[in-house]
């Protein structure tokens, strides 16, 4: 199906091509790609992604972005398009299996059920209460970095192991086992993001890890039925119980996903905000001059280079954004890190200001599916500019150009060498 262009479009559509997320160029700095497309055709017909699959439509723009992420006309069950199709057979304990049990795949109701099952991770006397953990934590880390000579890699040092630990300890994994949980994240962030070429070991690698975790985690609540703590595992096994709404799966699964998402996404907001203030010197020294600034700067961060770049929807009926009619069965791309960086919402928004009033953004998403973890993301952020901000305040790049990972969901760096004396 070939769609027209909407009246946005101000030069032949000839003059852009397919949008693909899987082009390298894109990886390394997707910005002015999407500035191109965003100033001439804000919402951009690309190809199938696959042969035969239905059209793909790109949102650019910010208004574009917010509307789509609103509308319920949208949405992430593509079976709600064949609805008297038989269920499909889910083999247990396979990646497949879990992430199809994970609300962020799921539409209401079952996507409303399970974000209440999630939700007793995130409450805000929970997440508050994390602040000094994780201000122990971040001071840890930095001291054992300062007993290294430079220059030393920011992802393994800081920004990897801060976040896993945090979100280890709120699950109440024990100490013994974090390594392991560092390890399945990595696996399942590639999952989530695979490269084509590699997709096949890939997979097998994620069916081999997601067997693993759920043999870990039954082992864990069952030790947690015999001997309850004050920990999200323990709550949630307490809300299992409360009318039997959630299967012991469902927990497992849910405890994969606050793992997966409450670990890789703050790996690289660290690691992309942290490049963006050594490559803005005269952000990063206002930055050490005023540690107190390190919230604000966590919302321009997420705004200037998030860690998530775009999320995806189906159209369950015929829609229409910028006049452009998308047809039921389409998939429609909501591109965050376009939406972030447009002019529309934000003035000069290519420049990084660490005392902007950023306001809305749209890298933890918007409407149902916004990201149940911003809170706890953004303390951890928060925490960790301030303590490299204070402590190492002659950080500099040891490489001026790091190696980016190559994902097209998540954007994150491969490693960050950096130097402090």
């Amino acid at each position: 199906m070939v769609l027209p262009a909407g009246p946005s479009a101000t030069v032949p559509h000839e003059t852009l091509p397919p949008f693909s997320t899987l082009d390298p160029a894109v990886a390394i700095d997707p910005y002015p790609r999407y500035r191109r497309y965003r100033e001439r055709e804000p919402v951009h017909v690309g190809a199938p992604l696959w042969p035969e699959g239905p059209p793909v439509v790109y949102l650019f723009g910010f208004a574009e972005v917010m509307a789509a992420l609103r509308d319920n006309r949208l949405g992430r069950e593509t079976s709600r398009l064949t609805p008297d199709a038989p269920e499909p057979t889910r083999t247990p304990d396979t990646f497949g299996a879990m992430a199809s049990d994970w609300m962020l795949f799921r539409d209401p109701p079952d996507h409303t059920r399970l974000r209440q099952l999630a939700n007793v991770a995130f409450t805000p006397k929970r997440v508050a209460a994390r602040r000094p953990a994780v201000e122990a934590l971040a001071t840890h880390l930095l001291d054992q970095m300062e007993e290294c000579d430079d220059p030393a890699d920011l992802i393994e040092a800081f920004a990897f192991p801060l976040p896993v630990l945090v979100i280890s300890d709120i699950l109440g994994v024990p100490d013994e086992d974090q390594d392991r949980f560092r390890d399945w994240s990595a696996v399942f962030a590639a999952a989530i993001d695979a490269d084509v070429a590699e997709l096949a070991a890939i997979a097998a690698r994620a069916d081999a890890a997601t067997a693993e975790v759920s043999e870990y985690l039954r082992w864990i609540i069952a030790r947690r039925r015999e001997d309850p703590r004050d920990d999200v595992l323990t709550a949630m096994i307490a809300a299992r119980a409360e009318g039997d709404r959630f299967t012991e799966q469902e927990v497992i699964a849910t405890c994969v996903l606050l793992l997966f998402a409450g670990h890789e996404t703050t790996v690289n907001l660290i690691g992309n905000g942290t490049l963006a203030l050594l490559r803005n010197p005269n952000q990063w020294r206002l930055l050490t001059s005023r540690p107190d600034l390190a919230g604000n700067a966590v919302e321009e961060l997420l705004r200037y280079d998030g860690p998530v770049q775009y999320t995806g929807r189906t159209a369950f009926t015929d829609v229409e954004y910028g006049g452009v009619p998308v047809p039921r069965g389409a998939e429609v791309v909501t591109m965050l890190g376009s939406a972030n960086r447009d002019p529309a919402a934000f003035t000069d928004p290519d420049r990084l200001d660490i005392t902007r009033s950023v306001g809305r953004i749209m890298s933890f998403g918007m409407g149902i599916h916004f990201c149940l973890g911003a809170p706890l993301a953004r303390l951890e952020g928060e925490v960790a500019f301030a303590a490299l901000a204070s402590r190492l305040p002659g950080l500099a790049l040891a490489d001026p150009a790091p190696a980016w990972r190559g994902g097209v969901v998540l954007r994150g760096l491969r490693s960050l060498p950096v130097t402090w004396h």
